[in-house]
């Protein structure tokens, strides 16, 4: 049995090359009003939301990545894993909401041309995103497929690694920022055979959406 394993790893699997990007943080303005009287001018005075999103230089790349245990996904270090932060700011008591959301990324050339590679499907992937070292709800504990996200309602071909807010209660509070952590692996169960020379490709975005005082 273990010579058996061993020639299984010799075989020619895929790269799990993935390109992490930020794509669009959406901050987004709200007014209010008050009545006027004749002899007041109309004014209209804008409150200010703040969503940003840093990343570092390098994105997830493991290559030549074998389908491994969940322990062992989990436990990658290096270009293994993708840390990034997340930080809101508004100046005045509000809710501040936002969504990670883990986007696919089909290759933009030909079949046949330089640069292209077929794709890994998501149930051949898991995601394991932490907060602050603590996994979030949404990928457990054990990591969970891409297929098995919830789909975003804020991107469209998208899903949803994390869904979190902050809450501002008083005028000129500090931003808060907040550290994840996101890493990709092929799934034990999927067979070597399925995988081999194929790519997963996929790009995280940050959306907020704020919404006007009524």
């Amino acid at each position: 049995m273990e010579m058996k394993d061993n020639n299984q790893k010799k075989m020619l699997l895929s790269v799990l090359g993935v390109a992490i990007l930020v794509v669009a943080v959406i901050g987004i303005s709200f007014a209010a009003y008050n009545t006027v009287f004749e002899s007041s001018a109309n004014t209209v005075t804008t409150g200010t939301v703040m969503v940003s999103y840093t990343e570092p230089t390098s994105a997830i790349n493991v290559t030549n990545a074998m389908p491994m245990d969940d322990s062992d996904g989990k436990a990658q270090t290096g270009t293994g894993v993708f840390e990034f932060t997340v930080s809101t700011k508004a100046d005045n008591a509000l809710t501040v909401p936002y969504e990670i959301n883990l986007t696919k990324v089909e290759s933009s050339v030909a079949e046949g041309q330089t640069g292209y590679y077929a794709s890994m499907a998501d149930n051949q992937v898991k995601a394991y995103l932490t907060k602050a070292g603590t996994a979030v709800s949404e990928t457990g504990t054990d990591g969970t497929l891409v297929s098995a996200l919830t789909a975003s309602t804020t991107r469209n071909g998208a899903k949803v690694l994390h869904s979190d807010s902050d809450v501002f209660t008083t005028t000129g509070e500090n931003a808060k920022t907040t550290t994840y952590a996101l890493r990709l692996w092929i799934a034990k169960t999927v067979n070597y055979s399925d995988v081999t020379g194929k790519e997963y490709h996929a790009k995280v975005n940050v959306d907020s959406h704020v919404n006007p005082i009524s």
